[in-house]
């Protein structure tokens, strides 16, 4: 399968886990690194039809955006759209703003940057207070599902700011609810997965 993604650290990752990827980017000096690391590289706008043409699209099946722009992304995603319509887009968005108008593009993949930063982030203050580590990641990847799916419905009245934000209101109560019921019952089992130490002091 071929995959495209606009910025490098994706690409690593994905080839670390068998995938390669195609990557373009911007920056001259970027490119020449990424190609002395052994990447397929493409150096210029991805918003350009030419280069994306040229860079394969028309036999790529996803393409991974991580453009810093807004107004870029939109654009990439119009021309994306008109075409190449058989590609999946997976859009890295900067905040919940922008996911908003990702949502409006029927965009389905999008990944908000600032919530994933400050989650993991979450996650190792929780782990250095003693919190199991995978105890704490458990709880990071319900926090984002429920937030991801409270995304989806306030995105439909944001544009009403006294209803939009007595709704966010009343989405971060319920998810609060929600963790905190979910840690009572995780309180009451055995829950030691990743978690070496006592095997360590058994050995």
């Amino acid at each position: 399968m071929q995959v495209w993604a606009i910025r490098s650290t994706i690409a690593r990752f994905l080839r670390a886990n068998g995938v390669s990827a195609t990557i373009l980017d911007n920056n001259s000096e970027r490119v020449d690194l990424l190609r002395k690391m052994g990447f397929k590289v493409f150096y210029g706008d991805a918003t350009r039809i030419d280069l994306l043409e040229s860079a394969g699209a028309t036999k790529a099946k996803i393409l991974i955006s991580a453009i810093d722009s807004p107004e870029r992304i939109y654009q990439l995603v119009d021309e994306v759209k008109k075409h190449f319509p058989h590609l999946q887009l997976f859009i890295r968005a900067k905040n919940r703003m922008d996911a908003y108008e990702l949502i409006d593009l029927a965009i389905t993949h999008i990944s908000r940057e600032s919530v994933h930063t400050s989650v993991n982030l979450g996650v190792d203050v929780l782990q250095s207070l003693g919190h199991r580590k995978y105890t704490a990641s458990r709880k990071a990847a319900e926090f984002i599902q429920y937030d991801e799916e409270a995304l989806q419905k306030l995105g439909e009245m944001r544009h009403k700011k006294e209803s939009y934000v007595e709704s966010v209101r009343e989405e971060i109560e319920t998810q609060e609810k929600l963790l905190t019921e979910d840690v009572k019952f995780s309180d009451q089992r055995e829950d030691a997965a990743w978690d070496n130490s006592n095997r360590r002091q058994s050995i």
